[in-house]
């Protein structure tokens, strides 16, 4: 396929092909958090992925030459009745495997998923407090998802294994930031090799202004003091601690373009990335935005190299040279309609990601 941009005839690299797959194989949670994405889907019942449908997946990523399926997406995937068998199928054809979850289920499911030796395994934990965490991850247990997580330590301790390997995902907001510096001895504790902080994506404007750190001075200000304990913490804990922006960096890089990743959702479609894999609603920097649903294809009946060469391959270029405007830093940004959903933006890129908070690395997920 060819892009024609201005003066410039540009044709994607002969042999280009994804080299990741975030696979959503249930939009069901047995949480309830509060900033949740899915509390703002729109149009969409919840369920799980059809086993026939993921081994067609992994045959896809096979022909396509992807090297690593990531089990993360809108849900929790240890809610699937057929997650050891997916796990088990992604490890027996090769594949490297990532698991991301709540850690809830962890209990029930650590040896067996020691025992197949999965590659990463990122577990959300937002407070080291149990009282805090219980109101960001409503019906969540610390107390459960620790011990599991000893269990897993045990595990690789008992046999000198580094697998999997054990990343914690700490969500930021004004009510746990203090909790930051205490993680970083629990990620230690639990043997995690790193210990990745993200921001809020905020779903409304109330939520915004009373959870987001990113617009409030103090919060802003309190973590810029804790860095020094942070770095210090994380030498003594052997655990690195990523830190994200908490402000508007003029770099931008998409995580899912630069690791040519694809995300598929739970019935088989293909978007670009878990940001745009559903239609919801979100708010950020004042702007309340309606996210219309990206879809590049349907693996139930096309092939993954197909949707990568051709529809996905003008996206690409635009999100890997970042030719496209930016949103949340422009003086028209509270008045400007276009600003307001992805599905166009005033360079003409359609959709657009002129707006997205991942490129600008406040928010992270797990690739």
């Amino acid at each position: 396929m060819e892009i024609l941009s201005s003066d410039w005839r540009i044709a994607l690299r002969e042999g280009s092909h994804p080299l990741e797959l975030m696979v959503e194989i249930t939009t069901r949670c047995n949480y309830q958090c509060v900033y949740c994405f899915r509390n703002m889907m729109l149009g969409e019942d919840l369920g799980d992925m059809e086993p026939e449908v993921f081994r067609r997946i992994l045959r896809e990523a096979e022909r396509a030459g992807v090297r690593k399926i990531s089990f993360s997406g809108w849900g929790e995937p240890l809610i699937h009745p057929s997650i050891l068998d997916f796990l088990g199928e992604a490890k027996e054809r090769g594949f490297e495997v990532l698991l991301n979850t709540n850690g809830f289920f962890l209990a029930d499911y650590v040896d067996d998923i020691y025992r197949m030796r999965i590659d990463e395994l990122y577990v959300s934990l937002d407070s080291s407090d149990e009282d805090v965490y219980k109101v960001l991850r409503r019906g969540g247990d610390l107390a459960r998802v620790v011990e599991a997580l000893l269990r897993l330590k045990e595990l690789r301790r008992r046999d000198l294994s580094f697998k999997p390997d054990l990343r914690i995902q700490f969500t930021l907001t004004k009510l746990n930031y203090e909790n930051l510096v205490p993680m970083i001895g629990l990620a230690g504790r639990l043997a995690a090799s790193r210990l990745i902080v993200s921001n809020i994506v905020p779903l409304t404007e109330g939520m915004e202004k009373s959870l987001a750190c990113y617009v409030d001075d103090k919060c802003r200000r309190r973590v810029e003091e804790l860095k020094e304990d942070v770095a210090r913490l994380s030498m003594v804990h052997n655990v690195y601690v990523s830190m994200p922006q908490l402000g508007l960096n003029t770099e931008r890089r998409c995580p899912f373009a630069a690791g040519k990743a694809l995300f598929i959702r739970r019935d088989g479609l293909v978007a670009p990335c878990i940001y745009y894999a559903h239609s919801w609603r979100n708010h950020l920097f004042n702007v309340d935005r309606e996210i219309e649903a990206v879809i590049l294809g349907d693996l139930k009946n096309e092939g993954l190299i197909d949707v990568w060469r051709s529809r996905y391959a003008e996206m690409k270029f635009m999100l890997d040279t970042m030719h496209m405007p930016s949103c949340h830093d422009c003086p028209l940004r509270d008045y400007c309609t276009l600003t307001r959903s992805n599905e166009a933006d005033c360079w003409g890129n359609t959709p657009t990601c002129a707006h997205c908070p991942y490129a600008r690395d406040m928010v992270r997920c797990p690739l």
